[in-house]
């Protein structure tokens, strides 16, 4: 009894694979007619493969670009400022080989055969926009920077020396480019944090190594490098992103961290608004061309290296994170609409669909 049940079963589920057989096969275009080679969604199911693989392609290569590039230790303390141009020309490579195989993805779901990509070319497009953006900032920044045979933490040397105003015109590039990146990053979705930007920072307790007529004092330099370590990278950059300059102008009391960066060594009076615009000028000071530290005191030359790069380091660091976080954003709506092409009887962007094909997903 139990085994005529099991052959009854057995039976039926032949004639059910059977019946989904000749379903399929009487499927519109579904199958391969008498005479005919493969079918037109049989190479539409390749050409969609062929996708998404390129797509993964795209997704990887910007990884594999910038992946063994991390902002937080790009600069060592001994390093020339040129460095820090370096890391952007390899941030700008990382974006442009992206953008490259970004659209030559777009050639290739436009040559799609029975394809409806009704809305992936704009999105495409949209995500191809974005990167140019980044591409032209990081270019601009990486220009800003490549030229600088100093010292990250150049500093004066010779009796006493006071301060020297970093190039204005190179801080406020720097600020220009930073700016682009966050509200390029902004418009993609990527959150943009405030930090903490801390206390006001009296002359004696850090700025007076930053800019100052004379020479420092003992334990200036140490007392940079800890408000520099305790800095939130995040203020550091919205510091920097809304900064503004001088123009041979003396220091001030509570200056922000472009004016700290651009001021003159004339007086002893510069302090800081807060502890992130003190190491948001030191990072100005420290990447840009023409601006030299206060003379440190005997043997502290190296804490001013070392805050100049903590202070780098910081600001690269979130600039690498913004960037990244924006292009993967991006990327994902470029795999959302990938995954979203339909099988059409008719070719073209504008085809009538004529049914939908089930692929696997990109992950």
């Amino acid at each position: 009894m139990k085994r005529g049940i099991k052959g009854e079963m057995i039976n039926r589920v032949m004639i059910i694979m059977v019946l989904v057989m000749v379903m399929m096969g009487c499927n519109s275009g579904g199958g391969i007619k008498e005479g005919e080679g493969e079918s037109s969604q049989s190479k539409f199911l390749k050409s969609i493969i062929g996708l998404r693989n390129e797509f993964l392609n795209v997704f990887t290569s910007f990884g594999d670009m910038v992946g063994g590039i991390l902002g937080f230790n790009a600069v060592k303390s001994d390093d020339k400022r040129s460095k820090v141009g370096e890391h952007f020309k390899t941030i700008g490579d990382g974006l442009k080989s992206t953008k490259d195989k970004l659209d030559e993805l777009s050639k290739q779901i436009v040559s799609t055969s029975n394809a409806d990509i009704k809305g992936v070319e704009a999105v495409i497009q949209g995500t191809s926009e974005v990167i140019a953006k980044l591409i032209t900032s990081i270019t601009e920044l990486a220009g800003i920077t490549k030229e600088g045979n100093v010292d990250i933490g150049d500093a004066g040397t010779a009796g006493s020396a006071a301060a020297v105003a970093a190039d204005k015109a190179s801080v406020e590039a720097i600020i220009k480019g930073v700016k682009e990146i966050v509200e390029t990053a902004e418009k993609s979705g990527v959150k943009i944090e405030k930090g903490n930007a801390g206390n006001s920072v009296a002359n004696g307790n850090g700025p007076k190594a930053v800019v100052h007529n004379v020479q420092a004092t003992a334990g200036d330099a140490t007392k940079l490098a800890g408000e520099v370590a305790k800095a939130d990278p995040w203020a550091m950059i919205d510091k920097i992103k809304n900064a503004k300059t001088k123009n041979n102008v003396a220091p001030a009391a509570n200056d922000d961290a472009g004016q700290l960066a651009t001021a003159t060594g004339a007086n002893d009076n510069g302090s800081a608004s807060t502890n992130a615009d003190l190491a948001a000028s030191v990072a100005l000071k420290a990447m840009t061309k023409g601006g030299k530290f206060t003379q440190p005191a005997a043997n502290e030359d190296g804490a001013i290296k070392a805050a100049a790069a903590s202070a780098v380091n910081k600001v690269l660091g979130i600039l690498d994170m913004i960037i990244r976080k924006a292009v993967n954003l991006e990327l994902d709506k470029v795999k959302e609409a990938v995954k979203g092409i339909r099988y059409s009887e008719t070719s073209g962007s504008n085809a009538t669909e004529a049914g939908t094909i089930q692929t696997s997903t990109v992950k």
